[in-house]
């Protein structure tokens, strides 16, 4: 399955959960989880204004058709959003949920959409596991894990109410709908039925242990095991089975989600882009080792249309993007840098723009745009001083006017 494929089934939202297989590409390693946008694919258009270091305007004037972004069953096809409006100056809330939309309701509800600059899922809870990424959007949010000996891996996906759960059963098949009717029951997650499900998430290239249930009234919540030392193809026995069940369950059960989440934070401000059209669709916080041992984060912010409001319609509103990496620098990909801006180092690599050594971090900004237009951007972004190597400093204020 490709990057598309997946990104289809969420649609609207940004950095939907990846077809890569984590295991092999900690082997291999430094992982370079770039966003790819889908104006890149689908044939939006980014474009930002003049003017240097001016807060940049962003335009979208829309798609081709939805196979750009790979075949994915039941989308919502509709004409291209049209192109936005003149830029105005944005509202500070307006990169937010829209009022009323808080991680949990009163009624025991789950809500229609996610703050994006909230985080609901706390591993806090979870032992014997290790952060590797944590990913929010609009409608859902995931967290992966993975243990010391980098073996056991661990994708947590948490729906709120407006999303639209859909899941591949292994490489090459397309994402279906969460089928209850083919579902085990398993012991309960709290006093919550849950059930054993099909589906791999974003493990498809192993064979999972996934529980599913609601974490709220409307609002799926979704935990797949794998051992990734073992070799697709190989069906688990009945004890490896066992196994990842009791990993799974034990994660879930760790579990807290709901409630006021905790806010995300980023080593670096960036401009809201202008007027009302685009909105923070989505955030990511990536840790990983490279190949020296050394370790490193990175952090993303995304952005997409706002009138872009169905899951699963077309064009996607993932249209740009901009990423800091504590550790990447010009000898990872020897070659690329082809000048400099500011006395840093730049590089345009596979469509990305890249500015190293900004306050320690590399900027890269993506969308379909000119490598001035990239420029132009990377120049408005700051980042936070002392950020680097102390996430203490990060700032839960990264949208700026």
């Amino acid at each position: 399955m490709r990057d598309e494929d997946v990104l289809g089934a969420f649609r609207e939202d940004p950095l939907p959960p990846s077809g890569v297989d984590l295991a092999r590409a900690v082997r291999t390693g430094r992982r370079r989880h770039r966003l790819r946008t889908a104006g890149a694919a689908g044939g939006l258009a980014l474009l930002l204004a003049a003017g240097g270091l001016a807060a940049p305007v962003w335009l979208a004037p829309g798609g081709t058709g939805p196979g750009q972004v790979g075949g994915t069953p039941d989308p919502t096809v509709g004409p291209p959003p049209p192109q936005c409006p003149s830029p105005g100056a944005s509202p500070a809330t307006s990169s937010r949920a829209p009022a009323g939309a808080s991680p949990s309701t009163k009624d025991g509800t789950a809500p229609a959409e996610f703050d994006v600059l909230r985080r609901v899922v706390d591993v806090d809870g979870v032992s014997g596991l290790h952060l590797e990424h944590y990913v929010t959007a609009r409608h859902w949010q995931r967290v992966t894990l993975f243990d010391a000996a980098e073996r056991i891996h661990v994708d947590v996906q948490v729906f709120a109410r407006g999303g639209k759960p859909q899941f591949s059963d292994g490489p090459g098949t397309p994402p279906v709908p969460v089928d209850l009717a083919a579902a085990t029951p398993a012991d309960p997650v709290g006093d919550l039925p849950a059930s054993w499900l099909s589906g791999r998430q974003a493990l498809y290239q192993h064979d999972v242990a996934r529980l599913g249930w609601q974490w709220a009234e409307g609002g799926w919540a979704f935990v797949a095991a794998a051992d990734t030392s073992v070799e697709g193809g190989h069906p688990p026995t009945a004890e490896q089975t066992a196994a990842l069940r009791a990993i799974a369950h034990e994660v879930a059960q760790a579990l807290r989600i709901g409630g006021a989440g905790r806010p995300v934070t980023m080593p670096f401000t960036a401009p809201v882009p202008g007027g009302d059209c685009l909105r923070l669709t989505g955030t990511l916080l990536h840790r990983g080792t490279n190949a020296g041992g050394t370790a490193f984060s990175r952090t993303t912010l995304s952005f997409g249309r706002r009138d872009n409001t169905d899951p699963m319609a077309f064009p996607p509103d993932v249209t740009g993007s901009v990423t800091a990496d504590s550790a990447a620098v010009p000898a990872d990909t020897p070659g690329a840098v082809t000048g400099q801006v500011d006395g840093h180092p730049a590089a345009m690599i596979g469509g990305t723009f890249t500015l190293y050594g900004v306050g320690g971090f590399a900027l890269e900004i993506t969308g379909p745009l000119t490598e001035q237009q990239m420029t132009a951007y990377a120049r408005s972004v700051e980042v936070v001083e002392g950020a680097h190597g102390d996430e203490s400093k990060w700032t839960d204020r990264p949208l700026r006017q």
